[in-house]
């Protein structure tokens, strides 16, 4: 295989240790054991003091064919920015090697509008509920397991794996690298460290990498999500670390999972399932006040997040708290971007029997619908965006979006230089 050019700053031996700021290896095992490895950290925070210690880098991300198989390999590495970028070796090192760390390569597809489509079989048959699959999963790589090796010829702390693409992948891809280590916290208890995830786009059937449209900026996010004390809700807003500190401050990472094939049916055993697709998730938490209806949803091993509580610290018409403005238009306006996928509401799944993987089966609600009913969702408001004059629907199938058959009409009303136009009834 031909090694992949390597930056400069990989090509230090694996980082050294002691350090005046650090444990030693041996020495930071030995504290984690006697601590007892193994139980649960679920209320343990997580651990930001030493998060500045390690970077996810994805040197390099191919396509490799070989007759009808197409395959992507990834080579990545985690470095040290306060020791001069020098790389850790995930596969000796404490903080990787400790129970409870956790390192996942996931690759999403497609960036028009992410769908995973085929990522839980070439079939799409139903799975089993239990296998903790959700409908519209990534491809997921273990990082910290024999699937991940050293780069034939290169140096230590340089890794690859490689991962089999199903043939329902086409544009461009999404390759993202998500966890986290483990190290002691201020009190001696193990802890996991958040690191923002990275992410890199790759060229399937596209002859060049399609960037994802930009919606938001997390600079906003974290204006608010910093860690600080908010004087208007009177509460510390939490940095953005989610899922067990695993995915962080990377809301291109957020996208590959939470998008509009997926909801929270892989988890809950009753009840109806929950969209969690980005565009009206984030919507209906932040709009909890303008809602009728707290957002409730059910998360891994059954946990249930009732959002019913949350307070936007600010005026809930001001989208440009999120959002960003591109040549004079604001990200939030009409039209939507063409190719944007109907937010899925119902899998077709048996609750708590099998889940059902095929997205061409998903009752979605058309998609400006959808973001307009995460916060708009009285009765009243969802009727008016499925009447005939607006054209929207609740329960209907993608091949009736795409052929038209279903056919949004709110730009006319709600569209720029409109009177109701989304920036005026915002403003």
């Amino acid at each position: 295989m031909k090694t992949p050019t390597t930056p400069q700053w990989i090509l230090s031996p694996s980082r050294s240790r002691p350090s005046t700021r650090r444990l030693g290896a041996s020495v930071f095992a030995l504290v984690i054991a006697g601590l007892g490895l193994g139980t649960s950290r679920a209320q343990v925070p997580p651990n930001w003091e030493v998060s500045t210690s390690f970077q996810y880098n994805i040197v390099d991300a191919r396509l490799e064919v070989s007759g009808s198989t197409r395959s992507v390999t990834v080579v990545f590495a985690v470095t040290d920015p306060t020791h001069a970028q020098q790389a850790w070796n995930i596969k000796t090192d404490a903080p990787f090697t400790l129970a409870g760390a956790r390192l996942s390569i996931d690759i999403g597809w497609n960036t028009r509008d992410l769908n995973n489509k085929g990522s839980t079989g070439e079939n799409l048959d139903p799975v089993p509920f239990g296998r903790g699959t959700p409908a519209a999963p990534p491809i997921s790589i273990n990082a910290l397991s024999a699937a991940a090796i050293p780069v034939p010829g290169g140096p230590v702390g340089l890794f690859q794996v490689t991962a089999r693409l199903p043939s329902q992948v086409f544009g461009t891809a999404r390759v993202a690298i998500e966890g986290h280590p483990m190290w002691p916290d201020a009190s001696g208890a193990p802890a996991a460290v958040p690191v923002k995830s990275v992410f890199r786009d790759l060229a399937i059937t596209d002859a060049q990498p399609v960037s994802r449209r930009k919606i938001v900026d997390i600079a906003k996010c974290q204006a608010c999500h910093n860690g600080q004390w908010n004087d208007e809700i009177e509460e510390i807003i939490p940095r953005l670390t989610l899922h067990g500190a695993n995915r962080t401050e990377e809301i291109g990472v957020c996208v590959v999972c939470h998008n509009p094939n997926q909801t929270d049916v892989a988890y809950r055993t009753s009840g109806i399932e929950v969209p969690v697709d980005f565009k009206t998730m984030i919507h209906a938490i932040h709009g909890n006040k303008r809602r009728d209806n707290p957002l409730v949803v059910v998360g891994f091993r059954g946990s249930v997040v009732d959002f019913g509580s949350v307070e936007f610290p600010a005026n809930p018409r001001d989208c440009f708290r999120c959002h960003i403005e591109e040549k004079g238009r604001g990200t939030y306006e009409l039209p939507l971007a063409p190719g944007v996928l109907g937010t899925t509401i119902n899998t077709r799944s048996t609750v708590g029997v099998s889940i059902d993987v095929n997205p061409d089966n998903n009752l979605r609600i058309s998609p400006t619908a959808a973001v307009c009913s995460s916060c708009h969702d009285s009765s009243k408001a969802r009727q008016h965006m499925a009447s005939s004059r607006s054209g929207g629907a609740f329960g209907v199938l993608q091949s009736q979006l795409d052929s038209l058959a279903v056919r949004e009409k709110c730009v006319s009303c709600h569209g720029p230089g409109k009177e109701k136009s989304v920036r005026a009834v915002h403003r």
